[in-house]
């Protein structure tokens, strides 16, 4: 018996989402996000920037609320004082870890203390040279697995 046919998205957005569309913001504001923004992404690999961007541009980041720290995974100090951080800065760097995922980044994935360049949308999208070997091997998994599923349902002769 075969599946029923899934349907697209229902209604289709006419325009695309644009943080701060109707607020104007105090010249200080956008310095304090921008210096935000910088800070969150120093010290990760390239994938756990291109998310923090993403938080931002879609206004889906909250940072960490003043005053609260939260626990390193590696040395159990309460010494992460940045959100979305899983290891403390002295751990991540004697480690050679990203504190974001927590995975060994490649030697030019990691940015140390320098400013990151805030990409905008379109850069974050289009810019996944580095994450094209991942996507491939990932699709050609999705691939196999469906290969495999459909064998399944054929039906058997004999």
């Amino acid at each position: 018996m075969s599946e029923p046919v899934k349907k697209g998205q229902k209604y289709q957005n006419r325009e695309t989402f644009k943080a701060h569309r109707n607020m104007k913001r105090a010249v200080r504001d956008v310095d304090k996000e921008s210096a935000l923004k910088n800070q969150a992404c120093a010290g990760v690999c390239r994938r756990c920037a291109q998310k923090v961007v993403w938080k931002f541009h879609y206004e889906k980041y909250k940072a960490q609320r003043p005053g609260k720290t939260g626990n390193c995974t590696n040395c159990q100090l309460k010494r992460v004082h940045l959100a979305y951080r899983m290891l403390c800065d002295p751990c991540a760097r004697s480690t050679k870890m990203c504190p974001g995922c927590n995975h060994p980044p490649g030697a030019q994935d990691i940015k140390e203390g320098d400013e990151v360049e805030v990409m905008e949308e379109e850069d974050v999208y289009s810019s996944g040279d580095d994450l094209v070997d991942d996507e491939q091997s990932a699709n050609a998994a999705r691939t196999r697995r469906g290969g495999e599923k459909a064998r399944e349902k054929e039906p058997r002769a004999g």
